[in-house]
């Protein structure tokens, strides 16, 4: 189908359910708007993209719109030659997208950061993980305070693969993620850690799927969401263990933390199990700063804001303490500790 011929989603359904589709349209919902196409720099080259032989179609409404409205898109190849690569995705035009393809071939590093002046920005993620390959990816949105973001990623990971995935979500007004990872192979794997900060009145919706469709394949979600002054964080979280998929281990949790009284956050975790020798498990926490935690630091001299500042930040440096690859791990924090100095 193509984008117009989709229905408007309906907030009751549950990717929909807290950020309307008219709020992140960048007009009106009936139209299909020129969207330039955003600049990309691989390992500080300027990267060129392809076209389309013709448009994708899909029947979800947001895949449909970023696909129409950039048939382009940037490929590249994770092989032995070229296992590293850091990506600077920018925008400075009012509408900008960009479409990232990633064909992992070997075992590699990926840190990606968003950043630029664009009022309306939105990204395309596909990736097909080959057999017997450890990828690691890091992803950073440092986009300007004004940009509402549209993100949707489709990950698929093969046998005796693994995907260590972490994020850090600080930059635009108002942003929707629509993440899946699809567990193809036996023995695949999937270690997904997401940081996010909202503060004045930021609204930041993650929607995650994660698809078990082999035996034996594992997975991982862990969301830390930290919300001051009206800031506003949402995790829905979809685990679906399908039949045949016997040995299988899952499990998804979702922590708030709420720094000021008008601060919100919402989680959601679901899971759909159709198998029967798995585990599977899920859980959500909020929770205000502990006043104890506060008159502890106030009384080694923190004031207290910077109090509140240093609990933020190891609440959520906390996220990526855990990653095995060095330079995602350095490349996250190093990001963090800049934005909440």
């Amino acid at each position: 189908m193509t984008y117009l011929e989709i229905p408007i989603p309906n907030r009751s359904e549950h990717l929909w359910r807290y950020t309307p589709w008219k709020k992140i349209h960048p007009t009106k919902v009936d139209a299909i708007p020129e969207i330039k196409p955003a600049t990309v720099m691989l390992n500080g080259k300027l990267s060129k993209s392809s076209s389309f032989s013709e448009a994708p179609q899909s029947n979800e409404i947001s895949r449909a719109f970023l696909l129409e409205t950039n048939c382009t898109k940037h490929s590249i190849t994770i092989e032995d030659d070229t296992n590293e690569y850091e990506i600077e995705v920018n925008g400075e035009s009012e509408m900008e997208s960009c479409h990232l393809h990633f064909n992992v071939q070997t075992s590699g590093n990926v840190c990606l950061r968003l950043s630029g002046n664009s009022k309306w920005f939105g990204l395309s993620i596909t990736a097909v993980l080959q057999k017997n390959v450890a990828f690691s990816f890091a992803i950073v949105n440092n986009l300007n305070e004004n940009c509402t973001l549209l993100r949707c990623e489709d990950w698929e990971i093969s046998r005796d693969s693994s995907l260590e995935y972490g994020e850090l979500s600080t930059g635009a007004n108002r942003i929707k993620s629509d993440i899946r990872t699809y567990l193809k192979g036996t023995n695949s794997t999937l270690t997904q850690n997401i940081a996010v900060n909202c503060d004045s009145g930021r609204v930041d919706d993650h929607h995650i799927e994660i698809h078990h469709l082999s035996p034996h394949s594992n997975s991982s979600l862990c969301v830390n969401s930290a919300c001051a002054n009206k800031g506003h964080a949402i995790g829905t979280g979809l685990l679906i263990i399908e039949e045949n998929c016997d040995g299988s281990d899952a499990g998804q949790v979702f922590k708030n933390l709420l720094l000021s009284e008008d601060a919100k956050a919402e989680a959601i975790p679901e899971l759909e199990v159709l198998s029967d020798d798995v585990s599977a498990a899920h859980g959500a926490a909020s929770s205000s700063v502990d006043p104890e935690q506060i008159h502890y630091l106030m009384s080694r001299g923190y004031s207290r804001e910077d109090a509140k500042t240093e609990i933020l930040e190891g609440f959520l440096i906390s996220s990526f303490a855990k990653l095995s690859n060095e330079k995602s791990r350095q490349f996250l924090m190093e990001e963090l500790t800049v934005k909440t100095d």
